[in-house]
């Protein structure tokens, strides 16, 4: 909230679905992907899967498929294999390599789509996030700090990203055999700081809010 205050907005805590269907669609909502997920459907607006787009594939450097959690369950012979739910942190992401690794995860009366992936080892991940086209930051995660992905593969990938929304991140990591792949995409719209500059995170959140929404970006000259 400190970004949102030191820009001048006004802050509003809800806390419950209630008082968060007050809110017009030009005021930023703030919280946990769930949450905000569930406040853009009920304003009828859509928000797109983001993950892997076309002009990335080029820093993917592995396969990345679509397919069910009980497809991955019922045919071994793919393991081992990186998957997660295609739906925010509907499965979160595991590396399938025995039956024990699927436990809790999906039933026979839902099977979850995921993606897949074939298994990589990164050493180090960073968030790179961008705002209108302009890397503001990237910050580790996770992995070792001593190392950090190329940063000139980051800079082509934001260069090739044509279709990217006004606000996202680019998870990025350096595996153990020297390369720099992409991660994930994550959408502006809920995302985590990771100790980003607060004014600059506020900053990003407003303007895929407002992309989303179809308002303006009060603050994309700030």
């Amino acid at each position: 909230m400190c970004g949102f205050e030191e820009v001048g907005a006004e802050i509003c805590f809800f806390h419950n679905p209630e008082k968060m269907r007050e809110a017009a669609p030009a005021d930023v909502m703030v919280g946990y992907v769930d949450t905000v997920q569930q406040h853009l459907k009920e304003m009828v607006f859509s928000f797109p899967d983001l993950d892997y787009p076309e002009e990335l594939k080029f820093c993917l450097g592995r396969k990345i498929w679509k397919s069910t959690i009980n497809t991955i369950n019922s045919h071994p012979e793919q393991w081992p294999v990186f998957v997660k739910s295609v739906a925010d942190k509907e499965i979160t992401g595991v590396l399938v390599q025995s039956p024990k690794d699927l436990v809790g995860r999906g039933n026979w009366e839902h099977d979850v789509p995921v993606w897949c992936s074939e298994p990589v080892r990164f050493v180090t991940e960073w968030r790179c996030f961008i705002r209108y086209g302009r890397i503001l930051d990237a910050r580790h995660y996770r992995g070792t700090w001593e190392k950090m992905p190329d940063p000139e593969i980051i800079k082509k990938a934001v260069q090739e990203y044509k279709t990217a929304p006004a606000g996202y991140s680019l998870d990025f990591g350096l595996t153990d055999t020297g390369k720099t792949l992409l991660i994930e995409v994550n959408d502006g719209y809920a995302l985590g700081s990771y100790g980003l500059f607060y004014i600059d995170y506020a900053k990003l959140l407003a303007a895929r809010w407002a992309e989303l929404t179809g308002t303006e970006d009060e603050y994309k000259d700030f």
